[in-house]
């Protein structure tokens, strides 16, 4: 009787879940809520649930099923539901003497303001501010590093912002990185020259992410390497929120900007991001492209060369894989975690980064909790390429059936890095990032895999 039940939960498990990846959300969700209570099935019933609401916008339902079913897994998604019904509910509203100016949409560069040391940016729908270094200051700023900064804040859902024509800005002599205290971005800093400065965004409001764990990580650095972390706290990711989206960075170039609006103060030259081959020659890391010849890259290059600002990605030519090889040479290793849920002791375990990223470091994670199971099984499959190698090395094969296909022959040549990727560095950076690389990782060998690369998942 057992094993019968068992068989009928798994028949019912197989049905919902083909709904959902179909994306066919409303008939999955009906399905799964006859499952709720189930023993065999309540789990993953419930997840279906929440995550199919998700999908269709259904944010106060969310919160409603939340208030029944009190699963931890589903608190981050109810928090963005709730953020995103009351976004305003997070807004610090700006001075007296600012509260009353509109949106400029004639002279966008106008929109910027300083008091005292808080610069505050009015956008179409409010403000958002960043707490600047006591050096700052608004009126010596070059236009063309407001005129970028703003740009990569609100391009595209107000294109103007590309529009905006001022000088060319001299190039600074300074390579700053978009550091996230994260595997990818230390990986970078361990490529760039030790005189790289190192700038951390720290959200300035209450949400899911925690910086304890990031906090940690910048006090090794300063004790074990002497080098400081820059940090600034600023709100701007509330701005999505107000397009209803989700809390987070509006652009990829969004995690930046502090180093944009300070590159003048800082003398930077170079602003570096931690960009791996998953997000450069892999599109949405599952198809490879030429990534050095997509509108993206070169936009994006002549842009900030406009501003003065070299625009490099010293890892596009390493995976993610090859990042956390790096990662483990370094004396920092077990103070450099991508999990930004964990309780300023160590790390959820249950998330996805937890997974890919600290799960091939040897470190404890849930492989049943409802996130990870419920990413296995989506189409398209995150990360793709790299999820694939994680469940390889770390030999779960046999836990995810529906990937076998994909298994079958070794992913090694994923740890190594990419030739091609180095000419898209500039030099003098190209020739140190080049040196650095062959410390700790091999090339990857012609014919190159990577570029064989087309998953269908």
């Amino acid at each position: 009787m057992p094993l019968l039940r068992s068989l009928r939960g798994a028949i019912k498990r197989g049905k919902i879940r083909r709904l959902y990846n179909n994306q066919e959300f409303e008939a999955a969700i009906n399905l799964a809520r006859q499952e709720t209570e189930s023993g065999i099935n309540g789990g993953f019933a419930q997840d279906i649930i929440v995550r199919g609401l998700w999908n269709l916008g259904e944010f106060e339902k969310i919160l409603d099923f939340v208030s029944v079913y009190k699963n931890a897994d589903h608190q981050g998604l109810a928090e963005k539901a709730r953020k995103l019904l009351n976004p305003l509910s997070l807004e610090t509203p700006p001075p007296l003497e600012l509260s009353k100016l509109e949106w400029n949409a004639k002279d966008l560069l106008a929109n910027w303001h300083q008091v005292e040391s808080r610069l505050w940016l009015r956008h179409p729908h409010g403000w958002v501010y960043w707490d600047m270094p006591n050096e700052f200051n608004l009126d010596t700023v070059h236009p063309n590093l407001l005129a970028l900064a703003i740009e990569v804040l609100l391009y595209p859902l107000v294109p103007e912002t590309a529009a905006i024509v001022v000088d060319v800005r001299p190039f600074g002599t300074k390579v700053g990185l978009s550091y996230s205290g994260g595997i990818d971005s230390t990986a970078a800093a361990m490529l760039l020259p030790t005189t790289a400065l190192l700038a951390y965004h720290q959200r300035s409001f209450q949400s899911m992410i925690d910086h304890r764990l990031a906090e940690k990580l910048f006090e090794k650095w300063k004790t074990t390497h002497d080098r400081e972390v820059f940090q600034i706290p600023s709100n701007h990711e509330l701005l999505r929120t107000t397009w209803g989206k989700p809390v987070g960075f509006s652009t990829d170039f969004a995690a930046a900007v502090h180093l944009i609006l300070l590159a003048d103060v800082l003398d930077l030259g170079t602003i570096a991001f931690g960009t791996p081959i998953d997000n450069t020659w892999l599109a949405k890391g599952k198809k490879f492209r030429q990534f050095s010849e997509t509108h993206y890259w070169n936009k994006w290059r002549d842009r900030f060369s406009q501003a003065g600002i070299q625009l490099e990605f010293p890892i596009n030519h390493i995976s993610e894989a090859g990042a956390l090889k790096i990662c483990q040479h370094s004396s920092l290793l077990d103070h450099i975690n991508s999990c930004l849920r964990g309780d300023g002791e160590q790390w959820c375990g249950k998330c996805w980064k937890c997974f890919h990223k600290n799960g091939p470091l040897g470190r404890e994670f849930d492989f049943q909790s409802n996130e990870i199971q419920s990413f296995l099984l989506e189409k398209p499959l995150r990360t793709a390429q790299h999820a694939l190698w994680a469940i390889q090395s770390m030999g779960l094969e046999a836990s995810v059936p529906h990937l076998k296909e994909h298994l079958g022959t070794s992913l090694t040549w994923w740890e190594g890095y990419y030739p091609p990727g180095l000419h898209l560095i500039n030099e003098p950076l190209r020739s140190h990032v080049e040196k650095r690389t062959r410390d700790y990782l091999s090339p990857m060998t012609k014919p190159y895999q990577l570029e064989l690369v087309e998953l269908d998942l």
